[in-house]
């Protein structure tokens, strides 16, 4: 039986995605803070040295900090390190940056790198030190894998930008390909062939910077067919039906008991200890969904436009990918308290639907109003 929880991707709203969009500035710096914290707050029944209570006071100090540089960090994943592969395949195309589109992007000087013969390259690609700052955002987001980042370091600069450029092309070719195959494994396997500590998710993550459109479609990164980052969240949100299924405010009927946790049609109950391979066949699957959910989401009228990343109301990889995090972490998202708010400002009657807006379910009416509860205060991820 298909979930009807607000969060089920086969019946997700417009509204409550950009609701969740709204949350993930908050969402992203209280995760990071809760997990400094966890990190320097001594194991229960663990005595506490000297050593360790100085530490844990250091720690206290400079959390803030820490989360500060986080957040910058999350800024160039997003913004600066996508913008910037986008002016060099314009540079590289020789089209004109300049106008409201270059002006929206942080100014930066564009530098034209050559290949080992001195022959410049041509179309977009990564540097070193940018998927060095990608290893650090990935890590940060994750399980601390220490080795893993000193192999990227290991990787020649000269192999990070001819490897990037090659799946970069490959990949535009993918998605130019209306009659073939969009799904990206030829770049995938240019990407973790010759560099090290790049397996199939960090691939991933570099092929969803690169600056693509479909045939008919010139937005940057509005494809259907762009590559989604491999994220546990998205994974798990998307592909293994994890995500709470019973909330508060949720359109569920039942009082409170939601759909006991029904899962999505046609796939198999996730446990706790579902564990996900990060292989090809996994990724496979999420990109599949990515595009099955993008397909249907920007193709429902929307009241409002510039709800999506590229202001013309469509949800971008980006998007989708930072509402799946806001999802896999809405303990921390603040999703309770906006909600709250808009039970006090009148949104919610007694769980019942205001008059003035027909007969759609509680669920969609408050998340729309809470949205624009929101709006003047929302900041980019």
């Amino acid at each position: 039986m298909a979930s009807h929880s607000p969060l089920a991707p086969g019946s997700i709203s417009r509204a409550t995605i950009s609701f969740l969009l709204s949350l993930y500035p908050h969402t992203i710096r209280e995760f990071y803070r809760a997990k400094l914290i966890a990190k320097s707050t001594p194991k229960a029944g663990a005595k506490p040295s000297s050593k360790q209570s100085t530490a844990t006071r250091k720690n206290e100090g400079t959390i803030e900090a820490e989360v500060e540089a986080f957040l910058k960090l999350d800024k160039l994943r997003y913004e600066m390190i996508p913008a910037a592969v986008k002016d060099r395949a314009r540079v590289a195309a020789g089209t004109d940056t300049t106008g409201k589109e270059a002006a929206k992007r942080p100014s930066k000087k564009v530098k034209v790198s050559k290949n080992g013969d001195g022959s410049p390259l041509s179309g977009s690609f990564l540097e070193k030190d940018e998927i060095v700052n990608l290893m650090d955002w990935k890590l940060k987001h994750g399980s601390h894998r220490p080795a893993l980042m000193g192999m990227i370091r290991s990787n020649p600069d000269s192999l990070v930008k001819s490897t990037t450029t090659t799946a970069f092309s490959q990949l535009q070719d993918a998605l130019s390909n209306t009659g073939g195959e969009p799904f990206p494994s030829t770049p995938l396997e240019t990407l973790t062939g010759p560099l090290r500590g790049v397996g199939p998710a960090t691939a991933s993550l570099f092929l969803s910077i690169a600056p693509c459109h479909g045939p008919s479609d010139a937005t940057y990164s509005m494809s259907i067919n762009a590559a989604p980052f491999f994220s546990d969240e998205l994974f798990n949100w998307l592909c293994l039906d994890k995500y709470p299924h019973d909330f508060p405010n949720s359109s569920s009927g039942g009082g409170g008991g939601g759909d006991g946790g029904q899962i999505s049609k046609g796939k198999p109950p996730a446990t706790k200890e579902t564990k996900i391979k990060y292989n090809m066949k996994e990724y496979r699957e999420l990109w599949e969904a990515v595009r099955e959910l993008r397909g249907r989401i920007n193709q429902i009228p929307d009241q409002e436009e510039g709800l999506g990343e590229g202001g013309d109301g469509s949800f971008s990889v980006l998007d989708i990918e930072r509402v799946a995090f806001v999802i896999g972490h809405l303990e921390v998202s603040g999703y309770e308290e906006r909600m709250e708010e808009a039970s006090a400002m009148g949104v919610l009657d007694g769980g019942k639907v205001d008059d003035d807006l027909g007969g759609a379910p509680v669920g969609a009416n408050t998340e729309t109003k809470a949205v624009n509860l929101g709006r003047g205060k929302r900041k980019r991820g």
